[in-house]
């Protein structure tokens, strides 16, 4: 009868939906896949981490759906070669919505030319049918550091 009970026990915690993690966790991990997914050029794996309804706008200014966006990502025209966070903050909105926010520097090539920069950026993330998707995602790109000297001293006469 305890073998039983305990076997019960055991298939019921299977069963129960488990979360262990956080919804900043859950959203830092599907971010970190949507990163990875993007930088290896997995336009698949991609698109099981965005919304049907993803609105994607460039630091440029352009829009792009979720198809759209995806069949650049396929083409290669631009080949993000690093993706690096220099800071980020997920704010749990919901159990269900969060924002991302933060700044990153990317470098990417399109054909022969390379590029490099720095950007803010708000992401919106929703679980739908229990995956977290991208569902927005807006950035800014930040001017080149200006370096700011003392003046130069004129010599005295």
């Amino acid at each position: 009868m305890r073998r039983l009970a305990l076997l019960l026990s055991l298939l019921l915690l299977a069963a129960a939906p488990l979360r262990a993690a956080s919804v900043e966790e859950e959203v830092k991990i599907a971010d970190t896949a949507r990163v990875l997914s993007t930088l290896r050029g997995d336009a698949d794996r991609l698109a099981r981490l965005l919304s049907d309804s993803l609105i994607y706008c460039h630091a440029d200014g352009r829009v792009q759906s979720k198809e759209v966006f995806l069949a650049a990502v396929r083409t290669n025209r631009v080949k993000y070669d690093a993706y690096d966070y220099q800071e980020t903050k997920i704010t749990r909105v919901t159990d269900d919505v969060a924002i991302m926010t933060g700044h990153a520097q990317l470098k990417a090539s399109m054909g022969k030319e390379h590029v490099a920069f720095a950007l803010r950026f708000l992401s919106v993330w929703r679980r739908e049918s229990g995956e977290w998707r991208m569902v927005a995602y807006q950035s800014s790109r930040l001017a080149e550091p200006v370096v700011v000297t003392a003046p130069v001293s004129k010599p005295k006469s």
